[in-house]
């Protein structure tokens, strides 16, 4: 989406077509994350939740203190192009540290029964 937005800023039905893709964009992954938070350590499901909404707001504000920074350097498409290679960055670290993480078996729940593995 910030890749796109130096083409929002010139008309105004496209800015407002991006606006609502951008929210809709930035909102989906909220829940998908929260959930495996809780699956993760669901004894401990209350303070992940405050530590992950925590995290999103540090983000939020390091990224308008970073956007203000760089507002003389650049224009307004220019800000969209570098926030774009800020979110391609936190991609590639996400990957770069997927692991496995043992999940149990529906099938099976026997005692010492690790299940399959699978990454998050």
């Amino acid at each position: 989406m910030l890749g796109i937005s130096p083409q929002a800023t010139g008309d105004f039905a496209m800015t407002i077509v991006w606006a609502v893709l951008w929210g809709v964009c930035v909102s989906l992954p909220v829940v998908p994350q929260q959930s495996r938070l809780v699956a993760h350590a669901p004894d401990a499901a209350a303070v992940l939740l405050g530590l992950n909404n925590s995290a999103i707001y540090v983000g939020v504000a390091l990224g308008g203190a970073l956007g203000g920074l760089l507002q003389e350097q650049l224009t307004p498409a220019g800000l969209g192009l570098a926030g774009a290679a800020v979110s391609v960055a936190g991609l590639l670290a996400n990957l770069a540290t997927r692991r496995a993480v043992p999940r149990a078996d529906a099938t099976d729940r026997s005692p010492g029964s690790h299940g399959s593995h699978t990454l998050r």
